[in-house]
């Protein structure tokens, strides 16, 4: 998937940035701090919280993280007084002020219906899905919407075909788990299933139209008198 924005496009499959239309080479770090900021913008990303995503377990100065942002607004063509691309949240953190959109992506499948039977729940909510691609995030442009801070703008894909359902992570920052397993690759579901997109519980609910409808028939005794 492709994010432009400013003169910028990130070819996150990759893990590349190119300005103006040319490759500018990015360190693991730098990378990976502009890809959480564009993952979680507007939304304002704590410096403690970067510090843990970009050295877990380790502990390192406040001029380690401040530097690495001055780099990358140098590689962007940012700079502290503008901001027009990584915004200071002074003493609390940073935020991407862009706005993204994404390139290269295929216009979503033309919905057929809600497929019969097939829905999530989440909150309380029923959601139902349809035939073909529904694809779920917290982005509007998603056929499910998620809005949670966990929940990537597109964090995963249902497919549901005649006789199942499958689900495939889309790169997500907080990952897609099946009954608690991670998910690589993609799995097929079954009924009562339950689905994590990021700290977000779904449960998925199958019910074949096929199935037969138990009818029970009273029969009352007759007594006859002539007995």
């Amino acid at each position: 998937m492709k994010l432009a924005f400013v003169d910028c496009v990130l070819d996150r499959a990759a893990r590349q940035l190119s300005r103006g239309g040319k490759v500018v080479p990015l360190e693991p770090k730098m990378y990976q701090l502009l890809e959480v900021l564009i993952e979680r913008h507007p939304a304002v990303i704590t410096n403690a919280e970067l510090d843990e995503l970009l050295w877990p377990k380790v502990y390192v100065a406040r001029t380690s993280l401040t530097r690495l942002v001055s780099e990358l607004r140098a590689v962007l063509g940012d700079s502290p007084r503008s901001a027009t691309i990584i915004r200071t949240v002074y003493k609390t953190g940073y935020s991407f002020a862009a706005e993204v959109k994404e390139v290269g992506v295929p216009p979503p499948a033309i919905a057929q219906g809600p497929a019969a039977g097939v829905s999530l729940v989440w909150e309380g909510q029923l959601i139902h899905l349809s035939h073909g691609e529904n694809i779920v995030g917290r982005g509007a442009e998603c056929s499910i919407v998620i809005d949670a801070a966990t929940v990537s703008r597109r964090h995963a894909k249902f497919v549901v075909a005649a006789d199942s359902v499958t689900l495939e992570d889309l790169e997500s920052a907080n990952g897609t788990r099946v009954n608690q397993a991670s998910i690589s690759a993609p799995a097929v579901l079954k009924h009562g299933d339950e689905i994590s997109l990021g700290e977000e519980r779904l449960t998925l609910r199958m019910r074949k139209p096929q199935a037969l409808t138990t009818v029970i028939v009273r029969r009352e005794l007759l007594v006859r008198g002539d007995l």
